[in-house]
């Protein structure tokens, strides 16, 4: 870059390498490269910014000499929340390191260095669970990153990083934070485990989608596991993404030599896996923990000597995605249409209508379990009512159905403020019903996809209302798609509804619908652009509405119609909808036909002679023979009762249930696997009035309950926040059980005492939060000392309380090492006594290895594993 020529800003620099088909590169790891310096005088890494700042200077000289574009600030946890006991506050730390990056590169610049270089704000993990696995609520999250955020870019920050993310909702809330509060460029990136998911459990395609919803300006991941594993989180970013991708991995994983965390993968066989990255069109590269200087200068010279490579289209560049926090769907496309479960409306539904002014969230949680159960990839939530607080009630709505289940959902309300604090709220990219041809409906609802995420319904109506004929509605479509184009809505990203009529009054217009389908796919159809309808709106005032709707609803399929909202549990629609997936070869082999209907009877539509001839004769009565016309109609269809989560019906391997349970005691299980928090309070005191001891509600229903959630994490058939859900669902449980103990006057007996504790010079305490609800509620008395404990206040609590188990916390590399400190402090003061302890730790730079070269008895690598440890230390 010329001395004169005014510096792109980091947006235009990297608009321009990709375009160019050139890279960009990010530095290395900053704490592995303090640890090199022997330099420990410090409570946390941020200190030494202000107090020592020459040791950063010189990193951060090192990596812009390597030939990094951008550094990364050392304010990984510099957020209010996370600043409680620190030194300095939130501003200090910022403004000091911003200082200290833009000198380094002035001088650096000075020196000849012609590269553009930017300085970052970085930020991280606030270290506390969000809601609904923790007691950090999202307008919490968002005002300590507006904060930091703000005085970053204040301070002159260039870009904001915020990477070693573990959980999207946070990443929302950080994003929201900034995108709203500074005009920064963002880079978001996630930290992966083993199995290639998050901690929160979602997989790489759902971490895509959520990303790219929240308008930033590159995605990517860094820190992480083996190289192996980077590959294969590289490889599957890049057949999903569309933005830019930066690959910041660590080098390998770390190992204990001489007491010192090492990493051994040197500069030559990480740039080798940087050069795979980019044959396959990454275009960002840096380096996480355990990288160095030498690291990025080898991966610099590696991918410089490359040729320009221009990113190709990903394999799914025109496939439509939403997604909730973990699970996401593709509507259309080579993954076939898709269910959108209709039953939580108030539309013609009294139950829903009551459920919803009594705000009877229960009631709604049992219709989103009706309809996933019944094969609805997508709920839709509508709770327009007169007379309620609409906006509330829907994100209240929408938190007890995500608290509980995964299935990305449908926002359907015309209020735009609805949808507004709907979307702000909604942890995932949602499908958002509606927006039309009108102008000033578009004008309300298109900013909202544009600002928050999402696939938005649009229906073919305008001023001049519903067009007669299909060319008239795929006008009011293109008028739609133009539109959305000036927001930089992608044609993928648009669900058109041409609109059912009813057959009984408008029988010339009925089959436009489909018709217009057919053009519209035609023409926009390798854009991306799906197709969604409200199918049982054809059969409105006609008798037998089943023949009707499930004619016309094969019709739709076969036209293009990607995605029905109808009712799952209406048997005719369902056949219809699996016979369409196997003749269509969406369902291959017929796998999930045979599975559906293999030993199922064929159903009977309407009454059989006997039927009629009892209906007729009275032996049913006139209220009988309606019934048997409904439930041989399938029009009423009850919601299915879910089989107790560790029957041996569908469960191979699992904990075995006791035998001989009540209907009671089937029921709390049940509400436990399933974490329907607000209900096991009932549940255990139905069965304590039915004269069940505590002791047995425990034994037979508690512990096998998280035994089977346990075992489901283990497999990976649940994740964190269904494992915190079923915490929370017990600790009601046995609120209701201590308060019974308390007024009968017998004490609840522990079974045994553990210290836990995040180690000195580490803020982070998410993992230890996470263990410490599960030891809890398998009855052990978890004494939590908190985090960034001396060793010292480690080794005074366990000799005092007579301790048997100790559990230490460690996220970052730096703080390893004491760790490793404070279990020889410990084996030290406690032999000099004659007594012992045993200890696990967990972390997310720690592995087996590693745990038993720096002393320790256990390796807990997540929260069901410390529960197993607690039972092989006491025994219970």
């Amino acid at each position: 870059m010329n001395k004169n020529e005014a510096k792109p800003t980091f947006r235009e620099f990297l608009k321009s390498q990709v375009e160019s088909g050139l890279p960009v590169f990010f530095d290395g790891g900053i704490g592995t490269m303090i640890q090199k310096t022997g330099f420990t005088d410090y409570d946390i890494p941020e200190d030494i910014s202000i107090e020592k700042p020459e040791i950063i200077e010189d990193i951060h000289k090192a990596y812009l000499r390597a030939g990094a574009n951008v550094l990364t600030a050392n304010t990984f946890g510099a957020l209010p929340l996370k600043l409680i006991s620190a030194k300095y506050s939130c501003k200090e730390y910022i403004e000091a390191e911003i200082a200290l990056e833009k000198k380094c590169i002035e001088e650096i610049e000075a020196e000849g260095n012609t590269r553009p270089h930017y300085a970052s704000w970085d930020t991280s993990q606030i270290g506390r669970l969000l809601e609904p696995m923790g007691d950090l609520t999202f307008d919490q999250a968002y005002e300590t990153y507006k904060e930091a955020a703000m005085i970053a870019e204040k301070a002159g920050a260039e870009i904001a990083i915020i990477e070693t993310m573990a959980d999207l909702r946070e990443v929302k809330a950080a994003v929201l934070a900034t995108k709203e509060n500074t005009n920064l460029p963002i880079f978001a990136s996630m930290t992966f485990q083993p199995n290639l998911r998050t901690l929160t459990g979602a997989d790489i395609r759902t971490v895509v989608v959520y990303l790219e919803s929240l308008g930033v300006d590159l995605i990517g991941f860094n820190c992480g596991g083996s190289l192996s594993e980077d590959d294969k989180i590289v490889a599957e970013f890049m057949r999903y993404a569309h933005l830019p991708v930066c690959v910041e991995p660590n080098a390998g994983l770390p190992t204990v030599i001489n007491g010192k965390a090492v990493f051994l993968v040197g500069a030559e066989e990480f740039a080798s896996h940087h050069k795979k990255y980019r044959g396959l069109g990454v275009s960002v590269f840096g380096g996480c923990c355990g990288t160095t200087p030498e690291h990025i200068a080898e991966m610099v010279k590696v991918i410089e000597s490359m040729p320009p490579q221009k990113r190709k289209p990903c394999e799914f560049e025109n496939a439509t995605f939403i997604c909730s926090y973990n699970s996401s769907v593709q509507i259309g496309g080579n993954a076939g249409p898709q269910i959108i479960g209709e039953r939580i409306n108030p539309t013609g539904k009294k139950k829903v209508k009551e459920a919803l002014l009594a705000h009877n969230m229960n009631f709604v949680l049992g219709e989103a379990e009706s309809q996933i159960n019944a094969g609805a990839q997508i709920l839709d939530v509508n709770v327009g009512l007169p007379g309620i607080d609409e906006a509330q009630t829907m994100v209240d709505a929408v938190k007890t159905i995500q608290g509980a289940f995964n299935t990305p959902l449908q926002i359907d309300s015309s209020e735009g403020p609805v949808l507004e604090k709907a979307l702000r709220y909604y942890n995932g990219k949602a499908l958002i019903n509606s927006t039309n041809g009108r102008q000033d409906v578009m004008d309300k609802v298109l900013p909202l996809v544009k600002k928050y995420g999402g696939a938005v319904v649009a229906l073919c109506i305008d001023e001049a209302g519903i067009a007669p004929t299909a060319e008239g509605r795929v006008a009011v479509a293109e008028k739609i798609i133009a539109e959305a184009a000036k927001y930089g809505i992608p044609v993928r990203d648009i669900v058109i509804d041409t609109l059912t009529l009813t057959v009984s009054s408008q029988q010339k217009e009925a089959l436009e619908t489909v018709r217009a389908i057919q053009i519209l796919k035609e023409k926009y159809g390798e854009q991306g652009l799906q197709f969604v309808l409200g199918v049982s709106n054809i059969s409105f005032g006609i008798p037998r509405r089943d023949i009707i709707n499930s004619r016309f609803f094969a019709m739709a399929l076969y036209a293009g119609l990607s995605a029905c909202i109808i009712n799952p549990l209406m048997q005719p629609m369902m056949e219809t909808y699996y016979g369409y997936r196997a003749l269509a070869g969406f369902d291959e082999n017929c796998l999930d036909y045979i599975e559906k209907y293999n030993d199922t009877p064929a159903p009977v539509y309407g009454l059989t002679a006997e039927q009629v001839a009892a209906a007729k004769s009275g032996a049913l009565g006139i209220g009988g023979a309606a019934s048997a016309v409904r439930e041989a109609n399938g029009a009423t269809a009850e919601p299915q009762k879910a089989r107790p989560e560790g029957s041996d019906s569908d469960r191979r391997g699992t904990p075995n249930l006791p035998e001989n349970l009540t209907e009671s005691e089937s029921s709390l299980i049940n509400i436990i696997c399933k974490g329907f928090k607000d209900s096991s309070p009932d549940a255990t005191k139905k069965l304590l009035e039915e004269g069940k001891e505590p002791v047995e509600i425990i034994d037979r229903c508690i512990v096998p309950a998280l035994d089977i959630v346990g075992k489901d994490f283990e497999i990976g058939k649940k994740f964190l926040p269904q494992l915190l859900l079923s915490a929370d669902t017990v600790s009601n449980s046995f609120a209701v059980i201590k308060a019974h103990l308390e007024a009968s006057g017998v004490a609840q007996e522990s079974k045994g005492s553990i210290v836990i504790c995040t180690v000195f010079g580490d803020i982070h305490d998410i993992g230890k939060n996470i263990v410490k609800a599960m030891l809890e509620n398998y009855g052990y008395t978890v004494i939590d000392l908190g985090k960034n404990v001396p060793a010292e206040k480690v080794v005074e609590t366990v000799l005092e309380k007579d301790i048997q188990l100790v559990g230490l916390s460690a996220l970052m590399t730096t703080t390893v090492a004491n760790m490793e400190d404070t279990i020889k402090l410990l084996r030290e003061k406690l032999g000099a006594v004659g007594k012992t302890c045993k200890i696990m730790v967990g972390g997310a730079v720690l592995t087996e290895d590693y745990a038993s070269q720096i002393g320790a008895d256990y390796y807990a690598k997540d929260a069901m594993v410390s529960v197993s440890i607690a039972k092989e230390v006491f025994g219970k």
